[in-house]
């Protein structure tokens, strides 16, 4: 099920042609645009929980791989969040 998220999040990253770090584990970590708190505060808004801040990376969010519903709902906050501009 790991496996199965972690590709439809990076089919999600690859269609919105969002730069990330490959993972052998249960996160990714994905650049955004802008501050990331306030990512953090928009994604929290929806009901999705995203990774501290990792200085010095302070342009990536840490996502961690759920179960396919919550992937589900993480990919469709993403893509609106890409369709106003903030990633």
């Amino acid at each position: 099920m790991n496996r199965d998220g972690l590709q439809a999040l990076y089919r999600c990253l690859d269609e919105l042609d969002l730069e990330y770090l490959p993972s052998q584990t249960n996160f990714v970590m994905h650049r955004i645009q802008g501050d990331l708190a306030t990512y953090n505060g928009r994604m929290r808004e929806r009901g999705i929980m995203v990774g501290r801040p990792f200085p010095p990376m302070l342009t990536y969010s840490r996502v961690s791989i759920g179960l396919p519903e919550e992937m589900r709902m993480f990919t469709d906050a993403l893509r609106s969040f890409r369709q106003q501009g903030w990633v």
